[in-house]
């Protein structure tokens, strides 16, 4: 074998791999990252809508699917501020939106590529793209076997793959294969942050339709997960914020059958049904479509209207008093029943991965393969929308490099 050993190869140049392998190379490490696209940060290019989503001030344990404690961890290695301070030094420009949402002032997510690809350069770290690793042989090195037959040896390994999400932009499969292949067990991995089917097909008539809600969803009278915010009807189901935050947990339950779901359409208010109550008696006089004028939108209300079996004619006050009855209750927790989410050439992340039960909280080192680590999307984590998973991509590709660092 000819080329030299490498202190250390990283798989995957996304967002925790290029962290990881600049903090390594910083550190004076000979380091090799292996990217298997032509180029590199492909997702991160994607994140946010092309903007780069790429943390938010509201980061907390509360905003994944994956062990507290490990995010509590991660967290205190890399917070917030630690990620402002850590693109500002890289010469990104950041600004805070709404909901705690981060993105760089120019609006373009190559404002955070860009920096990262070059910082990455200027540290001495060897960026080989178009390079899909195969196989791994581990004896008292890593030996890293690409699809175009070269051969890399190093004292540490780090995956940073990713997952199978995105399957257009770098989405794989094969950071699952060489994490078995070292000894790795896998929690299935899902969809998640992907839209949602319905079985109720008169929704496809609210298509293009964009509401303010909050959304429950339950298995055998369990709450799996809720999330207040926007969806967007879509000829198959809901789409947007709130659809996506609740994805992770709807996925995950699938497999043991469908999952009801309920739609509050006044998230707003502290006590719907009395309000609706109230306007009864204030406008008892209107016909329904004319009852929901202003409160609703008019296509949501006809819907509506046909689902309780409002008489479209008739006075809401001379209505029968069953009717009546799902009035108020129903635009509050609005029946569905969700049948699947989106696949995964839709969903911009992934539930599942590399069980994290088998790595340092600490380092992200592997407790089953001395010298290996994973970080990022590989592992059984997940956040809701807005920027929670980019975050925690830079973190652990921080904390490997730190941990690495740290060895005796």
């Amino acid at each position: 074998m000819n080329s030299p050993i490498y202190d250390v190869i990283i798989i995957g140049a996304g967002a925790s791999g290029l962290v990881c392998a600049l903090e390594c190379a910083r550190a004076g490490r000979k380091t090799l990252l292996l990217e298997k696209e032509a180029l590199p940060a492909r997702k991160i290019l994607v994140s946010g809508n092309g903007r780069c989503n790429l943390t938010n001030a509201r980061v907390s344990p509360a905003c994944y699917h994956a062990d507290p404690k490990l995010i509590q961890q991660t967290l205190a290695t890399f917070s917030f501020q630690n990620c402002l301070d850590y693109f500002a030094r890289l010469g990104v420009l950041t600004q805070e939106e709404a909901l705690g949402r981060v993105f760089p002032v120019t609006g373009k997510s190559t404002a955070v590529s860009e920096p990262l690809k070059l910082a990455v350069a200027e540290a001495g770290a060897e960026l080989q793209t178009g390079q899909e690793v195969v196989r791994i042989k581990h004896g008292k090195t890593f030996t890293v076997h690409t699809r175009a037959g070269l051969a890399f040896q190093s004292r540490r390994l780090v995956l940073a793959c990713g997952s199978c999400a995105y399957a257009q932009v770098s989405g794989t499969q094969s950071g699952y294969t060489l994490a078995r292949s070292l000894g790795h067990t896998l929690v299935t991995p899902r969809p998640a942050l992907s839209a949602l089917c319905l079985k109720e097909t008169a929704f496809a008539r609210l298509t293009g339709i964009r509401s303010q809600v909050r959304l429950k969803t339950f298995q055998n009278i369990q709450l799996l997960a809720q999330a207040e915010g926007e969806v967007l009807f879509t000829n198959y189901g809901l789409n947007g914020p709130a659809a996506l935050n609740v994805s992770s947990a709807v996925s995950r339950a699938l497999p043991n059958g469908h999952v009801a779901a309920e739609l509050d359409f006044f998230p707003h208010l502290q006590h719907p049904q009395a309000f609706l109550k109230n306007r009864l008696q204030t406008f008892a006089t209107r016909r329904p479509k004319d009852f929901f004028a202003g409160i609703l939108h008019e296509n949501v209300a006809n819907l509506l209207i046909d689902f309780i079996g409002l008489r479209k004619n008739i006075p809401v006050g001379q209505q029968t008093p069953h009717t009546l009855e799902r009035l108020v209750q129903t635009p509050c927790a609005w029946p569905l029943t969700i049948t699947g989410v989106r696949p995964w050439n839709e969903a911009m992340a992934a539930t599942g991965g590399v069980n994290t039960r088998e790595i340092n909280y600490n380092t992200f080192e592997s407790l089953i393969c001395p010298g290996l680590f994973i970080t990022g999307e590989l592992l059984d984590v997940d956040g809701i929308s807005g920027g929670f998973n980019l975050h925690f991509a830079w973190a652990s590709g921080f904390a490997a490099a730190k941990g690495m660092a740290e060895e005796k």
